[in-house]
């Protein structure tokens, strides 16, 4: 008896020793999955350096962390079936599943859709909800179609929502320019000209046709929004064109006219 005994206590002290071999082989990431809570920490990044301020969410929970100046962030995670959201405005959303894991970095990636879309608008290049104004655009080469010594001979007809008209029968004259309508009996109600990004003090009889790249009409409030007091008759944008590193070109045009 004290043999079948001993031997039962062996087994017993040989089973103990398996089970805790075990447990302390087991990761603790599983008893995570189990239901125990898992703090998580890692670095969030896109491809050249490390992102502030991305929202990290335990989806299906109101638990969230933003990260650092770094990039870094902690957050604890209910089990370890739990789902990290990283999201940040113009990147797109990356989930990641915390499994056994206590680090989990994320490289987050530009959304080339959306607030990154750019327009170009003649002045400048904005993101799209960014132009909320109503922008008239006229190329160059539409300009040099009219044979004029003056642009807004050109722009007759071209640009809707412009009211353009002949007040005076001198050759050469130029045309009266109406973007925003008559706003006032005594002050100036001819449109703000911006050359190049620089306000115009001459008109547009001034400039030369041929120098010109593009030309955008400001209608409505971006042009107060941007310019001030001074584009509330609206803006003409004209955009000149600029040399160029590479072989020279001569052209020659010309042309004559009887009177």
């Amino acid at each position: 008896m004290d043999l079948t005994k001993q031997k039962k206590d062996r087994l017993k002290n040989t089973l103990l020793n398996v089970v805790a071999c075990m447990l302390f082989l087991i990761p603790s990431g599983l008893f995570a999955q189990a239901g125990g809570e898992i703090t998580v920490k890692g670095q969030v990044t896109d491809i050249k350096e490390p992102l502030a301020g991305v929202t990290i969410m335990v989806q299906g929970t109101s638990r969230y962390a933003t990260t650092d100046v770094d990039g870094n962030y902690s957050i604890i995670a209910p089990n370890g079936s739990s789902v990290l959201v990283f999201s940040s405005l113009g990147y797109k959303t990356v989930n990641e599943t915390v499994g056994s894991r206590s680090i989990i970095n994320v490289v987050m990636t530009e959304d080339a859709i959306g607030l990154e879309e750019s327009v170009v608008i003649g002045y400048g290049t904005q993101r799209k909800e960014a132009v909320t104004g109503s922008v008239a655009s006229v190329t160059g080469a539409l300009v040099k179609e009219v044979p004029s010594s003056n642009i807004s001979y050109a722009l007759q007809g071209r640009v809707a929502g412009v009211e353009m008209s002949q007040t005076s029968s001198q050759p050469g004259a130029e045309m009266q320019i109406r973007i925003r309508g008559k706003r006032s009996l005594t002050a100036s109600n001819d449109p703000l000209v911006v050359l190049d990004g620089i306000p115009f003090a001459g008109s547009l009889g001034d400039i030369n046709p041929n120098d010109i790249k593009s030309i955008d009409i400001l209608k409505d409030a971006s042009a107060t929004a941007i310019y001030g007091s001074r584009g509330a008759n609206g803006v003409i944008l004209v955009t000149t064109t600029k040399g160029e590193p590479g072989q020279a070109h001569v052209t020659y045009n010309g042309y004559v006219g009887i009177k």
